[in-house]
């Protein structure tokens, strides 16, 4: 699953719940026995959301994380409610095991591994507050009439960085024009062209700046990604 499939996932669960304004500290998150788990993304804000990120890989089937969560989270965080609840169609082939706790939203969502196991992702991130809209991140550099699909922001040791995901009716080389505009002060790293001219790759770097654009052109126009990073001072 790219990076860019997550945010629709935590998304999708942190707007189906509502949230009090009361500050608490992140639950305990435990991720499935014996799985391997990296970072993804220490601070990501997806749709204003900030969010931790947490990738994961076991031995165990789907339903063995799934039975893993139900009894890590059988206790009711409220009375009356459920300790978690647990969706096999909204985003099939994923499932998605999802607890709210102490104004944060945690959920896991696994998919079978061949030739055997599963993998997944780990989200934690806090509810809206009642009344407060979440902040937009800054909007990626585009041509005029150009749709963002995905925006993203992520914030790591080190390090700040943004991909974006675009389509415009643009053509492939005004898209190209437009950038090299765009960036005509910074240092070109790559301008080229790839796939027999139906894609072009950029890359840009100006102090410490890198901005890396591949553009992939086609009979609806455009389809752009931009990935931009900006690292700390040493």
């Amino acid at each position: 699953m790219s990076m860019g499939q997550i945010p629709r996932v935590v998304l999708w669960l942190l707007l189906s719940f509502a949230a009090s304004a009361a500050l608490a500290r992140p639950p305990d998150f435990p991720a499935p026995k014996d799985a391997k788990v990296s970072a993804v993304a220490d601070e990501m804000t997806i749709a204003g959301r900030s969010m931790a990120v947490r990738a994961f890989v076991t031995d165990d089937s789907v339903d063995e994380v799934v039975e893993f969560y139900k009894d890590a989270w059988k206790e009711p965080p409220v009375d009356g409610a459920p300790g978690c609840a647990v969706e096999t169609e909204a985003l099939a082939p994923w499932t998605l095991i999802t607890r709210v706790e102490d104004d944060y939203v945690m959920t896991a969502q696994v998919m079978e591994r061949q030739p055997k196991g599963a993998f997944g992702f780990l989200a934690l991130g806090r509810l809206p507050e009642p009344g407060k809209p979440p902040v937009a991140p800054p909007a990626p550099p585009s041509m005029q009439g150009s749709e963002v699909l995905s925006n993203i922001t992520s914030h790591d040791a080190g390090k700040s960085a943004q991909t974006a995901m675009l389509h415009n009716d643009k053509s492939l080389a005004s898209n190209v024009n437009f950038y090299r505009g765009q960036y005509q002060d910074w240092r070109v790293d790559t301008d080229k062209e790839v796939s027999r001219g139906k894609m072009h790759a950029l890359a840009f770097t100006r102090g410490r700046e890198q901005v890396v654009i591949t553009i992939q052109g086609g009979r609806d126009g455009s389809h752009i990604v931009l990935n931009s990073v900006k690292h700390d001072l040493l």
